[in-house]
This record gives C-alpha cells, sequence and structure tokens, in this order.
C-alpha cells in the first residue's frame, strides 16, 4: 500500500493576511483542495492524510465526501516534526513496515504525477528518497555577515517534496527523534530519517521541478495563479470518455472551429456546428438563445454537454486609424458574444454538469500594437473565463480557455499576409486535439496555451 500525508497546519507567518496561506482560493480551489486532488487522482496513491490546524479540521467531512481516498484529517503538533508525526501515527493501524509514504507541503500544488510515480518506484528499492532540483544560485557559507567558504555549486541541491520512506523506517526515526527534538535543529524529514540511521541510512534523490513552488509569500500567489492559468494536462488521469456526448461549436464554419468540429464528429460525438453564415451571429444574444433553444430540443433526451466559442474578429492597424464600426464589431463579437455564449449555455451545463471553453490567444498575455483592441478583447475572455469558473463551480459546471499561439487560419492569413512563415504557425488540428484532451479532463479556470 502507498500513503501520502499531506502537512497543512502552519499558521503561516510569512504569509500574512486575513486567510492561512493553505485555505486561500487560486483557481477556484483553496491551494490545499488542489494537492488533495492531486493525490486523490493519482492511482499510485491509495491512502491520503492530512494534518491540519483548527480551520482545515473543519472541511473534513466536505473533503471526504468529495475524495474518496482521504482517510482522516488529523490535528498538527506544535511543530513541523510533531505534524508529521501525528500523520504517520493517523496510519497505524493501516500500514505495514514496508509500505511507502510520501510526506508533501499543503502549499504545493504542483507536484507532478510524474515525479509521485519515480518516488514510488524508487521505494522498490530505497528505504528513503528526497525530491530535489539543481541550485540556480552561488550559495554561501556565512557567519556574522561574513562569507565563509563558497561550497561547489555542482554538489548542492534544493531539496523539495514529496519526501518517501518506507513505513516501518520512518516511523522508527522519528520515534527515536521526538524526545529529543529540542536538541537538534532539523527542517524536513529527511533530516529525522539522516539523523537517526546515520551511516545506515541510503537516500536517494529523484528529480523534481522548478514548476513545484511551495507558496510562502503573498507574492508566491502571483506566479501561482498564473501557472494555474497554464493548465497542465500531464497532471490529469483517467479522462472521461466523451463519446456519443453532444458538443456545440459556435465559429465552427472555418479555421479553428472547423477543425474542432471535425475531429470531435471523428471522436464519436454529437456536434452542431454554428457561424453567421448558419443564421447565428454571436453578437447578438437573442440569436445565441434561440439556436441553442434549437440544439437543445434536437439533442433531447441527451442534453447539451459542451459549448465550445470559436467565433471571433480581427482588424489590424493602428487603434486610432480603425473606424468605429470595426472596433465595436471586435468588441461586440469577441467580448459580448462570449458574454452571451456564457449566460444562454448556463442551464444547459448545468444539466449535463458540462464545460463551456472559450478561444482567446497568445495576445491575452501582452497588449500589441496595431492589434490593441483585440488584444484587450482576449485579455477580457481570459479573465471572463475565470471569474465563470469560481461562480458557476457549485453547479459543477467547467469554464476553460484556449489560447493558441499563432495558428494557419482564415483570419491570420487575411490580416497577415505579408509577415507570416506558414512554418511556423500552428495547424488548426493541433488546437483541435488539445480541445478534446480538455473535453475529456476535470479541468476548470485553466487558461490552456497552445504551442507546436
Amino acid at each position: 500500500m502507498n500513503y501520502a500525508v499531506i502537512l497543512a497546519s502552519g499558521e503561516g507567518s510569512r504569509f500574512g493576511g486575513e486567510k492561512l496561506k493553505q485555505l486561500t482560493r487560486v483557481s477556484g480551489k483553496t491551494i490545499l483542495e488542489h494537492t488533495l486532488q492531486l493525490f486523490d487522482k493519482n492511482p499510485n496513491i491509495d491512502v491520503v492524510v492530512i494534518v491540519g490546524n483548527a480551520q482545515v479540521l473543519l472541511l473534513s467531512e466536505e473533503f471526504k465526501s468529495k475524495y474518496p481516498k482521504l482517510h482522516a484529517i488529523v490535528a498538527g503538533g506544535a511543530s513541523r516534526a510533531e505534524s508529521t508525526w501525528m500523520g504517520l501515527n493517523a496510519l497505524k493501524e493501516l500500514a505495514q513496515q514496508d509500505d511507502k509514504v510520501l510526506i508533501h507541503d499543503g502549499v504545493r500544488p504542483f507536484l507532478s504525477h510524474e515525479i509521485i510515480q519515480n518516488l514510488i518506484l524508487a521505494l522498490d528499492e530505497y528505504k528513503a528518497v528526497n525530491t530535489i532540483i539543481d541550485a540556480t544560485d552561488t550559495m554561501l557559507y556565512v557567519e556574522d555577515g561574513k562569507v565563509i567558504s563558497i561550497p561547489d555549486r555542482s554538489k548542492i541541491k534544493r531539496g523539495q517534496t514529496p519526501q518517501g520512506f518506507r513505513y516501518g523506517s520512518i516511523v522508527e526515526a522519528f520515534t527515536d527523534f521526538l524526545p529529543k527534538q529540542n536538541e537538534l535543529k532539523v527542517t524536513d524529514d529527511c533530516a529525522i530519517y539522516l539523523n537517526y540511521w546515520g551511516e545506515r541510512s541510503s537516500i536517494f534523490t529523484v528529480r523534481g521541478s522548478e514548476e513545484n513552488i511551495k507558496i510562502t509569500f503573498p507574492f508566491d500567489l502571483i506566479t501561482a495563479e498564473e501557472v494555474f492559468r497554464m493548465g497542465r494536462y500531464s497532471d490529469t488521469y483517467g479522462r472521461e470518455d466523451i463519446q456519443g456526448k453532444v458538443a456545440v461549436v459556435f465559429g465552427g464554419s472555418q479555421g479553428i472551429g472547423e477543425a474542432i468540429a471535425q475531429k470531435l464528429s471523428a471522436s464519436g460525438l454529437k456536434v452542431y456546428s454554428l457561424s453567421r453564415s448558419s443564421g447565428c451571429d454571436v453578437g447578438r444574444a437573442e440569436q445565441v438563445q434561440s439556436s441553442l433553444e434549437k440544439i437543445a430540443r434536437e439533442s433531447a433526451p441527451l442534453g447539451i454537454d459542451f459549448i465550445i466559442n470559436c467565433a471571433g474578429v480581427l482588424y489590424t492597424g493602428p487603434m486610432l486609424g480603425t473606424s468605429h464600426e470595426k472596433l465595436e464589431e471586435m468588441i461586440q463579437t469577441n467580448i459580448l458574444g462570449s458574454i452571451h455564449i456564457a449566460n444562454a449555455s448556463h442551464a444547459y451545463l448545468k444539466a449535463t454538469k458540462g464545460m463551456l471553453v472559450f478561444f482567446s490567444s497568445s495576445s491575452y498575455l501582452k497588449g500589441r500594437a496595431n492589434i490593441a483592441t483585440y488584444s484587450a478583447t482576449k485579455s477580457a475572455v481570459s479573465n471572463l473565463t475565470q471569474a465563470l469558473a469560481e461562480e458557476w463551480a457549485s453547479d459543477a459546471i467547467r469554464v476553460n480557455c484556449i489560447a493558441p499561439s499563432r495558428t494557419d487560419t482564415p483570419m491570420r492569413s487575411n490580416n497577415f499576409n505579408d509577415s507570416d512563415d506558414l512554418a511556423d504557425l500552428l495547424k488548426p488540428e493541433k488546437v483541435a486535439e488539445r480541445v478534446e484532451e480538455l473535453l475529456q479532463s476535470d479541468l476548470t479556470s485553466s487558461i490552456i496555451r497552445v504551442y507546436k
């Protein structure tokens, strides 16, 4: 059996703010819940225990109802070591001596499934494993404000979590350590293991990730928010079978929308493609509403599972030289069109616990000269995505956004004929593949960047 102990009992003195850092919401969930969900979904983990403080303990019933692998939430101790011990002790009726246990910080929500798998595999041979990454800065040994020595950076690594152990070995180390913890200065569980086993210890290492950050300071939330915005398909297990489900594609007559409609149809979905040419202008709320009502009647009793908005308008050139009519059309289609689709979609997606997918572009990250209004609309769509994902979470509706890099579409060729090297452009079919993967996932509130 393989276990995970998630440490979430800290009070966050360095973090500041009114909320505990582990209970701060990012991308629709608390940081702790993102971490818990990761272990609950991982096929290598059988049982999870959370060590928390009083506020975390209040979430016990809610989390147990949502995450079947969660065995217990137990109260932490006065120190990190004591909290780890509480987690290990919560497993004593379940775990055998050679079972594997991973100990992880609850405020590291970006751990990859690959790292978990590598730790579990390493514990087949070793009794202790640490997750490490390279030290990129020069390391200094300092005493009394003076540099004493400069170690060889190639031999210095930064430790992360999880740290993995055979259950019996780490319990034995903690049993020896706790009575004398005030005499020893340690900062992690491997230090406790090393202190006890000494020359008998053999702590193996596996490669961690720069993305596996620990959210410690308020500034870290900015980084965390952006990582969540990027989305991470590699961390999604157990993709849902979507064959036979119903999808509606707005803007499906050409370019990316057409490729998506073809890809989903080939995968066995019932696809309805809508566009201006078929009588549905997304800038007109009544046309969006009547189109979805018609599709809902035709697809009954199945309902509508996925609604994808690829409709967009782009005009290039300096904003001062762009006609009022063109500016309004971009705003009406790109922003108000997305809002019209969202409002008309809610009831249908709530009934099926479905997904709404918007389209942004790489322009959402930075306003660009000669496409100022277009860039602004795409940034607005990205923010709309995350706001609705949080508003609609209680309705079990997932809301995500695809942000492809430059793509070979009619819209682009009509605007950038002289500047594009076709070899550098994404193919619409590549974007369609990413959309299908997204529909199969349980992601929400993600801005999925698509590159070559």
